[in-house]
C-alpha cells in the first residue's frame, strides 16, 4: 500500500468531492447555451447520470469486489441526502431520478461494451438531450464541450488507483 492509499469510504468520498455538480443556467450560457431553469435542471440530471455512470465504472475496475457494494451504497446514499437542498432537482423525487439512472446505466453501459470511447458515450448523452429538446441541434457542440468539463472520467480512475 502507497504512502496515499485510501480506505474504500475515503475513496467514496473523494470521487463525491471530485463531481461537478451542476450546471446552471449561468454556467450554460457560459458554453453558450440558452435554458430555462426547467431546462437546466433536467441537462443537472443528465450530467449527474453520466457522471454516476463513470463513477460506478471505475469502482468496479479499480475497487476489490468485496468493497464495491459498500462504495456504491455510500455514494447513493450522499447523492439522496444531498437531493432537492445540493442537487438541482426541480420537481423530481430521488426515487423517480434513481429509475432513469439505472436506465442510463443500462444504455450507456452497452455503448461501453460495444467498445465506445468516454467521449462517444458523452456524444450519445449529448444526442439524447437533443431528441428531448433540452438543447437545440447547433448547441450539441457546446454541449459536448461541457460534458467534458463537468464528467470528469480520469479524474475517476485516477482517485481509485491508490484504494488500498
Amino acid at each position: 500500500m502507497s504512502a496515499h492509499a485510501m480506505t474504500p469510504k475515503q475513496a467514496a468520498v473523494a470521487l463525491m468531492a471530485a463531481m461537478p455538480i451542476g450546471p446552471s443556467v449561468q454556467q450554460l450560457e457560459e458554453y453558450g447555451i440558452e435554458s430555462t431553469t426547467e431546462q437546466a435542471q433536467a441537462i443537472a440530471h443528465e450530467v449527474l447520470s453520466l457522471n454516476l455512470f463513470w463513477m460506478f465504472a471505475s469502482i468496479e475496475a479499480h475497487i476489490l469486489q468485496k468493497y464495491q457494494a459498500v462504495l456504491s451504497e455510500f455514494i447513493l446514499d450522499t447523492m439522496e441526502a444531498g437531493w432537492g437542498k445540493t442537487i438541482p432537482v426541480g420537481s423530481t423525487a430521488w426515487t423517480a431520478y434513481l429509475t432513469e439512472w439505472q436506465e442510463r446505466c443500462g444504455r450507456y453501459g452497452r455503448l461501453v461494451e460495444e467498445g465506445l470511447s468516454p467521449l462517444a458515450v458523452s456524444a450519445a448523452a449529448a444526442e439524447l438531450m437533443e431528441e428531448r429538446r433540452l438543447v437545440t441541434e447547433g448547441e450539441q457542440r457546446n454541449l459536448l464541450t461541457l460534458l467534458v468539463d463537468f464528467v470528469p472520467v480520469d479524474t475517476y480512475g485516477q482517485l481509485l488507483q491508490d484504494v488500498g
